[in-house]
């Protein structure tokens, strides 16, 4: 055999498997394994016992819609004691459920909230193939807004509620959307590419990250998305209305750096909030209860109660 056949065949093998790795790596984010709403129900109430005994004391409704994308969106609708016409939508985490949002939703019921949840696409009881952390998932969250508008009034207040891949979800819808009217962003990432990048340095066999090229390359392919476009710190520039950050000092899958990075960017109404007691990912609240309401009540107080 010709030695230029060798040639090509060793180039093809590999491209081969410098694709195979970039598929690995394309998939273990947009086709993770999930949390079933029983794990997520059980692991919730561990960690705040009596927390689902709020949820169906509260659970005012459990209804579907259609997502523009065609599948379905399941939605939680939490109905406050005392009328009031202010609503939150919130947006859970990657891999997990509504559950997840829970915690967060009896804090701001205490401030008079109707609350919106939902399990993003792909996700708990809603529909879809794959998810993006993010980019189409703000396209479902813009329609939920629509919805909770028709349903429940013209009239009506929506603040926006993200919790890790919910605050990209969050972020990216609000850069498109003026009838949001104040931001949570809890232990979200700046940008995905460089969370992705860090995320192979620190968790991964250092050859790994000579896949991370063909891993972006098969993420488009896959979702028709350029994986540096879902980009929260870039979405801040399109938004005006005040932002509350949070994160766990101690998070050790999206670094608190990240959070800080966008709070310092943002040039709009804003307040950080870094939790301490050894607070990893999506533990700020858990770890550090006490000072992160009282974040939240100087929040509410600066920028929502008197407007």
């Amino acid at each position: 055999m010709p030695y230029y056949i060798w040639i090509l065949v060793i180039v093809i093998f590999i491209l081969v498997i410098l694709f195979w790795g970039g598929s690995f790596i394309a998939l273990g984010i947009i086709k993770p394994n999930r949390k079933s709403l029983l794990d997520t129900s059980s692991l919730e109430e561990e960690k705040y016992p009596g927390i689902m005994n709020f949820f169906s004391e509260n659970l005012k409704e459990k209804y579907e819609i259609e997502s523009r994308y065609n599948y379905k969106l399941t939605i939680y609708y939490l109905e406050n004691k005392s009328p009031t016409k202010r609503f939150i939508i919130m947006s859970h985490g990657h891999t997990y459920t509504h559950h997840g949002c829970l915690k967060y939703a009896r804090m701001m019921m205490k401030y008079g909230y109707n609350i919106i949840l939902y399990d993003q696409r792909y996700h708990g009881d809603s529909g879809g193939k794959f998810t993006t952390l993010g980019w189409y998932e703000k396209d479902d969250l813009y329609d939920i807004i629509t919805d909770t508008i028709n349903r429940y009034g013209k009239d009506i207040t929506i603040g926006l509620y993200g919790e890790s891949m919910g605050s990209a979800t969050v972020l990216l819808e609000a850069s498109i959307d003026n009838r949001v009217k104040y931001v949570f962003s809890d232990c979200g990432f700046s940008n995905l590419e460089k969370l992705v990048r860090e995320i192979l340095s620190v968790k991964s066999k250092p050859y790994i990250k000579i896949f991370l090229p063909f891993g972006k390359i098969m993420f488009r392919i896959f979702t028709g998305v350029k994986m540096s476009r879902i980009s929260p710190i870039n979405a801040l520039g399109k938004i005006t209305v005040p932002i509350f950050f949070a994160h766990g000092k101690d998070d050790n899958f999206i670094s608190y750096k990240h959070s800080e990075n966008m709070y310092d960017s943002y040039n709009g109404p804003k307040q950080i909030f870094i939790a301490q007691n050894n607070s990893l990912h999506a533990e700020g609240y858990l770890k550090d209860e006490m000072k992160y309401e009282e974040a939240v009540k100087e929040f509410y107080n600066k920028f929502i109660k008197t407007k």
